[in-house]
């Protein structure tokens, strides 16, 4: 049992940030961060935005450049819940045990700012990616 992770939050893949940003402020339900460009593993860039809803942090993602993980999501889905996120004490650590029970790793990435980020294939269970985050 992973009792060292925390829920950090729920990613959504989207087609217009600019959209979805503007939503959430006119209903006034959340707090809607910067908007922030990532580089991809593959080259290609997504644009991110967190949402505080509650204690609830949910992230946008809207895949602008490249065949990563978000633009494949996309195509493939449509909108929608992309991956959960866990908040972990020791990445690499944590990384490794996944690797050994069989779960494999689709990138791992430092992200300025931000912190060490890993996404796992775990779609095929229920279609969620995970991500586990080791923040700065």
């Amino acid at each position: 049992m992973k009792k060292q992770w925390k829920l950090s939050h729920l990613g959504f893949v989207v087609k217009d940030m600019d959209q979805v940003t503007s939503y959430y402020e006119r209903l006034g339900i959340g707090t809607v961060g910067p908007i922030q460009w990532i580089r991809t593993p593959d080259g290609g860039r997504v644009k991110t935005c967190f949402v505080k809803v509650g204690s609830l942090e949910i992230e946008f993602l809207q895949p602008v450049e490249g065949e990563g993980p978000s633009s494949q999501f996309l195509k493939k889905h449509g909108e929608g819940i992309n991956h959960l996120a866990f908040t972990v004490r020791d990445i690499d650590r944590e990384i490794e045990d996944l690797k050994n029970h069989g779960v494999r790793l689709m990138f791992r990435l430092d992200v300025p700012d931000y912190g060490k980020i890993a996404y796992f294939d775990t779609g095929e269970l229920g279609g969620v990616v995970m991500e586990l985050v080791k923040p700065i």
